[in-house]
């Protein structure tokens, strides 16, 4: 079992808080079971992984990453806890190469159900959205300049493992990329409180491609005149709006009942 933070493996992890030596290595850190075995189970670029000793308390995860010749390293509490960005480690902490993807390559096969973040700015709501764009069968996922860093641990630990199953492009141009969307017959739907259509009253069947703007203002004016419809949610007066990770909830999944429904 490892206890120096000495090793290379462990100074090199170290390093990758800051988002400069992230985007320097296109290296990012993984937490926690759910996020390690997705990632593993489909077949993500995981170069290390650590597990907190004694014993072997993630067997499934490390007997996966051995079989795909990961190095795996046992490591102290100590230096499970200098690895992790969280105040109680999960307990394994897994390297990987970044996953993101060009968006020009994404667009040659259009999506069926696409989301665009501009301006989402909040790891939480942004790990929110992924996993609802998993759970609905979204099939691409666009993030602006200016949204989160993707591969920021409280993002990442929020997708719980959801990042990896998606095909996703990050620090898009979202004007270049809606007239895109556009002529590729995509419907461009922006969330919107004071949208002129009500959400569950349009058809989604078609190809849709949500627009979920930033956490205060929403979707820009800019944005807003480059879409096909903006739409609202119907709330109790005493709520002004919803946040914007449960606004993408509930979009997502009312296109999954509508398509289910046929």
């Amino acid at each position: 079992m490892i206890t120096s933070l000495r090793n290379p493996h462990i100074q090199a992890a170290r390093k990758l808080v800051k988002r400069a030596v992230r985007d320097q290595r296109r290296e990012f850190l993984v937490e926690g079971a759910n996020g390690v075995g997705q990632a593993l189970q489909v077949g993500a670029p995981v170069s290390v992984l650590f597990v907190e000793g004694p014993g072997d308390p993630f067997p499934e995860q490390t007997r996966q990453a051995r079989a795909r010749g990961v190095t795996v390293l046992v490591v102290s509490g100590d230096v499970m806890r200098a690895i992790s960005s969280t105040t109680t480690p999960a307990g394994i902490v897994a390297v990987s190469r970044y996953v993101d993807r060009d968006p020009v390559g994404m667009l040659k096969h259009p999506p069926g159900l696409a989301v665009v973040l501009a301006g989402v700015r909040d790891p939480g709501n942004a790990g929110t959205i992924i996993r609802s764009c998993a759970a609905a069968g979204a099939d691409a996922v666009f993030l602006g300049q200016g949204t989160v860093d993707i591969y920021n641990s409280k993002f990442v630990r929020a997708t719980a493992g959801a990042l990896f199953g998606l095909p996703f492009a990050r620090n898009v141009e979202i004007p270049w990329l809606l007239q895109e969307l556009g002529s590729l017959d995509l419907y461009r739907v922006a969330a919107d409180p004071q949208g002129e259509a009500v959400y569950d009253q349009v058809d989604f069947r078609r190809r849709i491609a949500f627009v979920l703007g930033n956490e205060a203002w929403g979707v820009t004016e800019e944005l807003s005149s480059a879409v096909d419809a903006r739409v609202c949610i119907p709330m109790s007066r005493s709520v002004e709006s919803l946040n914007v990770g449960m606004a993408a909830t509930v979009l997502l999944f009312e296109a999954a009942r509508q398509r289910r429904a046929g």
